[in-house]
């Protein structure tokens, strides 16, 4: 997976949460979140170019620890949209920069297990 690739899916989830989470300030429903939704267009994606097991699960672990403890330390001093866009939107870069980081890693041909 390439700087560039990992760079693109990056903004295209800021952007999606700075959307989403205005629209839902503009029609007044706190109860809904675009986290979700931003999940399940990861995993299409991943599925879809990058089928890296280990490199998903650790970026899935990095970004869902990202994701809740921000929204812990944002929340009670923004206002929720405010705070739950933001929180998105770093555990989104979260896993995807340590996805990016565990589709690079290597295992030399001996070391590997048949």
């Amino acid at each position: 997976m390439s700087w560039t690739e990992a760079l693109t899916v990056v903004l295209v989830c800021w952007l999606l949460s700075g959307l989403g989470y205005a629209v839902f300030a503009a029609l007044d429903e706190p109860g809904l979140a675009v986290a979700p939704l931003l999940g399940v267009g990861l995993v299409r994606w991943f599925w879809a170019r990058h089928r890296v097991w280990p490199a998903a699960v650790a970026g899935a672990v990095a970004g869902l620890v990202v994701l809740f403890g921000a929204v812990d330390l944002l929340r009670p001093g923004r206002s929720r949209y405010v705070a739950d866009a933001l929180a998105t939107g770093l555990g989104a870069t979260a896993a995807l920069v340590v996805f990016a980081l565990a589709c690079r890693v290597r295992v030399p041909a001996g070391d590997r297990k048949p």
